[in-house]
């Protein structure tokens, strides 16, 4: 071989070598932040810090789970710490090899309790009280975010047979929600997890979700805080600003977190919006009564605004002639003497999983002679339409008649 093709050749490798060099040093130099926090938020914070890095060609490298598995690492590096729950974060603050600059401290987003159920509802769980069934199997939480969880819903009204009635149903306490997440998807003897609604998304092809009335809700916060080396860090401090942007709201809103209404939504009442709905009239609408249809249209006008069904509470009272839309379908065929069954079930079914109460007027059920056994799971029963309706206006419901 000529020593010119020779010089080529090694020109040209002298030549690769310089552009790898050169390209070694431009990504070592690309800054990275160190981010710690449990499993919870992980999901969201994970979009959040693939979406800031790209803008700003920083990487967020984010570890989660239990505190026990990255605290060693995160007392070397954090730039960045995140918590499910305020109690979290002022553990992680009295961790103090942690350096946590306090002041920096950020609430980010509430999320709301909520009841994971199998695929399908098979124990029709439509609301708490359902978890005191004495055959039904609960699982909870006792640590992390969830610390206290299950004792804040029972005990919200108050009543400690509530309590007692539903530890005696708890058959595994989880000591967080990664175990959770695992004994859910290999105990199929358990029929409910009482958590929080964040956890539906990555079990949504394993369980259904049953939202919380707000007498039995419970909500806690992701907050956020850098470090004393985070502090020195601009990009840490903007990524903390990112996450309360408008981006990075919709970010959280899209793993079901609650984020602030939109400056356009003109309505002064954002939350722990409730109406009772009288209905009585036998009016339909593309094959389903009115009533429910009108009731479906409101959470969808608050949900065009931004505001989530989770914090529309609406009781929607049947009686007189529109009762007979909550019967079985057989005893709905025999009410109507037409064969088939009830054309109301799956929007009834729809309403109760979006928090709805539907109630029926006792005093109808026995003019006509019907049980509770006729009657559609999830629809309760109350004594009479006129004194529900009265009490809950008195309790600050807005009445509406459809």
């Amino acid at each position: 071989m000529c020593n010119r093709s020779i010089g080529k050749r090694l020109w040209l490798l002298g030549l690769l070598s310089l552009w790898g060099a050169t390209t070694a040093v431009e990504v070592s130099a690309q800054e990275v932040l160190y981010l710690y926090g449990p499993s919870g938020p992980s999901p969201a914070i994970r979009d959040a810090a693939a979406v800031f890095g790209e803008q700003h060609n920083v990487k967020v490298e984010v570890v989660a789970g239990p505190a026990s598995t990255w605290l060693d690492k995160a007392r070397g590096n954090a730039d960045l710490i995140y918590s499910s729950a305020e109690f979290m974060m002022s553990s992680f603050i009295r961790t103090t090899e942690l350096q946590i600059d306090e002041d920096s401290v950020t609430p980010l987003y509430l999320r709301p309790s909520a009841i994971l159920v199998r695929p399908g509802n098979p124990k029709g769980i439509g609301d708490f009280p359902d978890l005191l069934r004495s055959e039904v199997k609960l699982m909870v939480v006792i640590g992390s975010g969830q610390t206290g969880l299950w004792e804040d819903m029972a005990g919200k009204l108050g009543d400690i047979r509530t309590l007692r009635a539903l530890r005696k149903n708890i058959v595994f306490f989880a000591a967080n929600s990664d175990e959770a997440m695992k004994t859910w998807q290999e105990r199929e003897d358990i029929d409910a997890w009482l958590t929080w609604n964040i956890w539906f998304m990555p079990l949504r092809d394993h369980a259904a979700m049953v939202p919380v009335s707000r007498d039995y809700r419970v909500y806690r916060q992701c907050s956020i805080a850098l470090t004393q080396r985070g502090r020195t860090k601009p990009l840490a401090v903007q990524f903390t600003a990112f996450l309360t942007s408008p981006e990075g709201a919709g970010i959280f809103d899209s793993w079901g977190w609650m984020v602030p209404p939109a400056a356009s939504n003109s309505l002064v009442v954002h939350s722990d919006i409730c109406a009772v709905c009288r209905i009585d009239s036998d009016e339909w609408k593309d094959n389903v009564g009115m009533g429910l249809a009108c009731v479906r249209g409101l959470l969808k006008d608050y949900e065009t605004v931004g505001i989530p069904s989770n914090e529309v509470h609406i009781n929607a009272v049947f009686h007189g002639a529109a009762a007979y839309w909550m019967l079985k379908d057989g005893p709905y065929a025999s009410f109507t003497k037409r064969p088939g069954p009830n054309p109301n079930k799956s929007i009834i079914h729809e309403l109760v999983r979006l928090g709805v109460s539907l109630e029926l007027c006792a005093q109808t059920m026995e003019k006509h002679g019907w049980t509770k056994g006729d009657i559609l799971p999830g629809v309760k029963i109350v004594a009479g339409a006129y004194p529900r309706i009265i009490d809950l206006e008195h309790q600050g419901y807005a009445y509406i008649r459809f």
